[in-house]
This record gives structure tokens, C-alpha cells and sequence, in this order.
């Protein structure tokens, strides 16, 4: 991911792999998990997904990981059930 932050004039950039938030701001951290920034949140901009990070909301691959084609399936079961009893 890259994050974006503006300590003076200008906007800077720092990719990294990962972040944890605290108080005063956020620590950044590569692929190994090692700290290679501080952002304060003052200073912070916004944080940007790399293209290959980005996820599309409402995909085919995305309903299948939240599990919602099998929630339907139990939906309609649990509706038949109340019409049993």
C-alpha cells in the first residue's frame, strides 16, 4: 500500500506492506515486519491499495468469500422450518 502525507509544502509517499495505528499515529511495516516508518496523523493524507491490493465490492469472487451464496441457501431453509412448526 502506499501512504500519503504532507509534512510541509508538498505531498510525500511511502509504500509499505502493512500499518498499525496508535494514538498519536500510524507505524509502518515492510513484508518481513520490521517498522520503516511514522506517519502522525496531522501529516496524513490518505492511504492508497497498490492496483494488485484492490478488491471490487459486489464480485463474484468477493460474494463467495463473504460466504453470502451459502447464507441465501440457510435463509430459505430457516423460512421453511417456520412454516413447519
Amino acid at each position: 500500500m502506499k501512504v500519503v502525507y504532507k509534512p510541509g509544502n508538498a505531498y510525500e509517499e511511502i509504500n509499505c506492506y502493512d500499518f498499525r495505528e496508535y494514538e498519536q499515529g500510524i507505524v509502518l511495516h515492510n513484508e518481513e515486519g520490521y517498522n520503516i516508518g511514522y506517519v502522525p496523523h496531522e501529516i496524513l493524507s490518505h492511504i492508497e491499495p497498490h492496483p494488485e491490493e484492490k478488491i471490487v465490492f459486489g464480485s463474484e469472487e468477493t460474494l463467495a468469500v463473504r460466504g453470502s451464496e451459502d447464507g441465501d441457501e440457510t435463509e430459505a431453509e430457516s423460512d421453511s422450518n417456520d412454516e413447519d412448526d
